[in-house]
């Protein structure tokens, strides 16, 4: 979508009339009482509008897309086995959630009219209202499963990360309507703003990727379990999760371009406490996690820092089996091309993430030395 003329920063940029939307107050209307979530009931809904050529809402069904080849849900298994490994669990539990979503409205659809419900073509609706819909944070109705709708025209609005706007249901005016707080000269494309998310979650709700992603960030949660697998014994292994979970360190473990996160140095400096005078490091793990002292001892940060850079390296690694592994899927005609590329970038991005962090470390051991 594209300014016609300039548009000043605080202007509001899109206003959709509440009989756009499709809503659940909307819905209400044609559903009466019913138990069903407002996501899967939106995607029935979608469904039956589809097979209606009649409905004032042909001309927006028209415009929605015919497939969803990028989505993860939709990759074949040759693709979907090359997702990082927190990636593809998350999609599987989505595929499921699609499934039960689907079980559920064909009952609601035999009861409500005896007609069947195709499984395809929910998918497809049920993904077109996960990539569109419109949170109404202002109405009143408190919907199952959260209060969104589905209204045209936004879907022309593409993301980007510097985009700042405000958006909501303005009862005023009884209208949707998103306000940018970015300014724009005519001619520019405008932007809206879906969150700061990595792009494995925009790859996972919306089906792309967007270079520099400032919130790529790699996770190392199976690294640093792995570790406690191999250098602990099962007793010590136990209380250190203990300690963990009980200062609520467990888990979340990751690392962006020149960051490594808290929660990950937490760990693997409790990791790497000596086993002699124990209840006393662990004290001193504790006053650190606090905020009472920066570290432990320059011997805790040296280890801390060695076993990061054994995580980073073995990333360093699959990154670049993954992405010589994907290069052989070139020319699939099974694969949407995009999908095969969005896939590829995850990995490059892992790659670039892990062999910068193996810098910085390289730097601070020297620092410690």
């Amino acid at each position: 979508m594209m300014a016609t003329a300039p548009i000043e920063a605080g202007e509001v940029i899109v206003s959709v009339p509440k009989m756009f939307l499709i809503s659940n107050e909307s819905l209400a209307k044609q559903y009466g009482n019913h138990s069903l979530h407002i996501h899967p009931l939106l995607a029935l809904h979608l469904c039956r509008l589809k097979h209606d050529p009649k409905s004032w809402w042909k001309p927006y069904i028209d415009l929605l897309p015919r497939q969803f080849g990028t989505m993860p849900v939709k990759y074949p298994p040759k693709l979907m086995r090359h997702l990082p490994t927190s990636l593809y669990e998350e999609v599987q539990r989505q595929v499921k959630k699609i499934k039960s979503d689907y079980a559920t409205c064909a009952r609601f659809l035999k009861n409500l009219t005896g007609e069947s419900l195709d499984y395809e073509e929910y998918e497809w609706a049920w993904l077109c209202v996960n990539t569109r819909c419109i949170h109404m944070t202002t109405m009143n109705a408190a919907p199952r499963g959260g209060n969104i709708a589905l209204a045209p025209l936004l879907d022309f609005l593409n993301h980007t990360c510097d985009a700042k706007i405000e958006s909501g249901f303005n009862v005023r005016t009884q209208c949707f309507e998103i306000r940018t707080l970015t300014p724009y000269d005519k001619g520019d494309q405008v932007f809206i703003n879906y969150g700061p998310h990595d792009n494995l979650a925009i790859l996972r709700e919306y089906g792309f990727v967007i270079p520099d992603n400032t919130y790529n960030f790699v996770s190392l949660d199976e690294e640093v379990w792995a570790f406690f697998d191999a250098l602990e014994s099962p007793i010590s292994r136990a209380a250190k999760r203990s300690i963990l979970e009980n200062a609520g360190y467990a888990g979340d473990y990751s690392i962006k371009k020149h960051d490594i996160s808290y929660r990950l140095l937490c760990a693997l400096r409790l990791l790497a406490l000596e086993s002699t005078s124990f209840e006393r490091r662990v004290l001193e793990w504790h006053d650190v996690v606090m905020g009472e002292a920066e570290t432990i001892s320059a011997d805790n940060e040296r280890r801390v820092l060695i076993m990061l850079q054994s995580m980073c390296t073995q990333v360093v690694q699959h990154a670049r089996e993954k992405t010589s592994a994907l290069e052989t899927l070139n020319g699939d005609a099974e694969l949407h091309p995009f999908a095969l590329l969005f896939v590829s970038q995850i990995w490059k991005e892992t790659l670039e993430i892990a062999q910068q962090t193996l810098l910085d470390i390289d730097e601070k051991l020297l620092e410690i030395q």
